[in-house]
């Protein structure tokens, strides 16, 4: 996501995301205190989602993002000591903080190994990272996009429903000549799973299985704000168009039986700084 659509999703970030929950910030503050990390930088910090928890828990948190927007709301709720700073040219002395720390920031990053070498620059101890995976039911983008694909091969009727909708939405995207860049996204969320495998880190611990069940108007409220930067780049009347097409299927049998609740894992890795720093570059696709 580019800064300029960080900056227009700012005012409605908040209300397009869910907090954090309560075992996971448990577990974020666990991981810094095992190894004795007190001073910490948020790269990525936003709207201070995670960083304000953090401060209140009596840990040292300054934040960087290339987002003012973003972190006018951050400071807005009483956080200080942000920074205006892109992750891969972090204007600090090596070994400032005792960590650093990214949540849900790798699949932005292009480049993210070298990311993760600057923090582990600035880091004493080591660079942490909250990831997340989401197992057993659909995505919450499953109705804009082909969820279809997941359904068991003899369901039929369901299949073909689905495929007749891809197609409506196929339509109302061409209308507006939009191109969903769809497969990037997809490629960016596996960077995650990439970087585990690749270079993997020396703590890793699931610190919560959360259950997301939302209703198909929570789905579509959080689409109407324009929170995500490919629904805030959309026309207006595209969205509305989008918007009256989910209304028009949610009514029906099969779609009330794709709305199913799934796992949302959440699991907070830590990469020593000095390994980091010995490792060679590890090649994550683009």
């Amino acid at each position: 996501m580019a800064l300029a659509e960080f900056d227009q999703i700012a005012d409605v970030y908040d209300d397009t995301r869910r907090a954090l929950d309560h075992e996971t910030l448990k577990g974020i503050r666990e991981m810094l205190t095992k190894h004795g990390c007190h001073s910490i930088l948020e790269i990525g910090v936003g709207t201070g989602r995670i960083g304000i928890p953090l401060l209140r828990s009596g840990f040292e948190v300054a934040g960087a993002d290339i987002s003012r927007k973003m972190m006018e709301k951050a400071s807005a709720k009483g956080m200080e000591n942000l920074f205006l700073a892109d992750g891969g040219k972090a204007p600090f002395a090596p070994k400032s903080f005792d960590a650093t720390l990214m949540a849900h920031v790798f699949h932005l990053l292009e480049d993210p190994m070298s990311v993760m070498a600057e923090a582990a620059r600035i880091s004493r101890v080591g660079v942490l990272a909250l990831l997340r995976k989401r197992s057993g039911a659909r995505g919450p983008w499953f109705w804009f996009y082909d969820g279809y694909n997941s359904l068991p091969s003899d369901d039929d009727v369901t299949r073909k429903f689905l495929e007749e909708r891809r197609e409506r939405f196929r339509k109302i995207f061409a209308k507006y000549g939009w191109n969903s860049d769809r497969s990037r996204r997809l490629r960016n969320w596996r960077r995650e799973e990439e970087i585990l495998e690749t270079c993997p880190p020396d703590d890793l611990k699931v610190v919560s299985d959360v259950v997301v069940n939302d209703t198909l108007e929570e789905r579509i409220a959080r689409f109407e704000k324009g929170g995500y930067s490919f629904v805030s780049r959309m026309p207006d009347e595209m969205r509305r168009e989008i918007i009256n097409e989910i209304r028009a299927y949610a009514s029906s049998a099969i779609a009330q039986g794709v709305m199913q609740p799934r796992h949302e894992i959440y699991r907070v890795a830590l990469w020593d700084s000095k390994r980091l720093l010995g490792t060679k570059p590890v090649q994550i696709l683009p």
